[in-house]
């Protein structure tokens, strides 16, 4: 299902990306639209969480993310964006009245390859993103304590097995082009379709992905407009 799913969204990506570049005379004469690259600075926070089956109860953890981006608008409606991220990912459980408690934070480098989809005409539009993300593990920290056994998980004490993941990614928002640049803003959600911890018919956890719902701020510093 992991697959299919990450098969689909890019499957979509490249569609509607070839679909505009056969359209392109119908849709942006050259004397209405003149393609431009823009290269700018993301700064944002993450919300993210451990998507498990069995679930987990889980607190709100947040995280910083950032990073640098490029965006070629080659269609009115259309562009390819290309970022390269550092991101804070983890998770704390909500473990209510146990006397345990346990928090994981991991340190990400990503980079993700979006179809970037404009609506509107003026100088503030919407936008959808679509596409996926590739990244590495830098780092992590645990801290636990187990103060009832009965409570304890089989990740406890273990380490990231896979520290390559793949995700996929869908955002909403808005892009405003200013006087002094152009600001774009966006909520996206990425599901890691890569297991965390390795699964057997063995193991409790048959999933162990991340999740991530962000809010960010990119400002455009450079542009051929």
């Amino acid at each position: 299902m992991k697959k299919i799913i990450y098969i689909t969204t890019t499957l979509v990506c490249i569609a509607l990306f070839a679909k505009a570049q056969t359209t392109s005379i119908e849709m942006d004469p050259i004397e209405d639209f003149k393609p431009y690259s823009n290269f700018g600075i993301k700064q944002g926070i993450n919300y993210s969480m451990m998507l498990s089956s069995p679930g987990i109860n889980q607190l709100a953890t947040f995280g910083y993310t950032g990073g640098l981006v490029y965006k070629y608008q080659n269609q009115r409606m259309v562009g390819l964006q290309m970022e390269l991220n550092y991101t804070q990912k983890g998770w704390i459980e909500d473990l209510a009245d146990i006397d345990n408690s346990y928090n994981r934070k991991m340190d990400y480098i990503e980079l993700p390859f979006i179809t970037h989809i404009v609506f509107g005409k003026k100088s503030l539009k919407y936008h959808l993103n679509l596409g996926t993300t590739f990244g590495y593990l830098l780092s992590e920290k645990e801290e636990y304590t187990v103060n009832d056994e009965l409570y304890r998980q089989e990740y406890y004490g273990k380490k990231i097995d896979h520290k390559f993941d793949y995700s996929g990614l869908g955002e909403l928002g808005v892009v405003y082009d200013s006087k002094i640049g152009e600001f774009q803003a966006g909520v996206r959600f990425q599901w890691t379709l890569t297991d965390l911890f390795e699964t057997t018919s063995e193991t409790t956890f048959t999933q162990t992905q991340n999740g991530i719902l962000s809010f960010s701020v990119t400002y455009f510093i450079f542009s051929n407009k």
